[in-house]
């Protein structure tokens, strides 16, 4: 890659870190409260940055697998789902919908606890 330090994640560190050790503590507890949704933000962005590719992949290769197509889309597998096309009690449908909602979770929240349980 032709940019150098600091990268794309590190930068979110830093931000992350000035709100969360710097500021946070200077502020009314509403403001803190705010900080805090804004700190989440930017860990789901440096997770999806980190991770998001390959756990985007992982997803498609199955969805292209069950839908055999080579450019099969979340919006083909939703509208076949819609039209009925795909029948809902297909195991291979449930595995990517399991393993969609957890590649979610892992960008969205790796800390929920029902996660935890299905990663077990």
């Amino acid at each position: 890659m032709i940019f150098d330090k600091p990268t794309n994640t590190e930068l979110l560190d830093a931000v992350s870190y000035f709100l969360k050790e710097k500021i946070q503590s200077e502020v009314p507890p509403h403001l803190a409260f705010k900080l805090r949704i804004v700190e989440n933000v930017l860990n789901i962005v440096k997770r999806e940055i980190i991770d998001g590719e390959i756990l985007s992949e992982e997803i498609y290769e199955d969805l292209r697998k069950l839908l055999d197509s080579d450019s099969a889309s979340i919006n083909d597998l939703a509208e076949l789902i819609s039209n009925g096309h795909i029948d809902l009690e297909n195991d291979d449908l449930k595995r990517l919908l399991v393993k969609l909602s957890i590649n979610k979770m892992k960008i969205d929240n790796p800390n929920y606890s029902t996660l935890k349980k299905l990663v077990e």
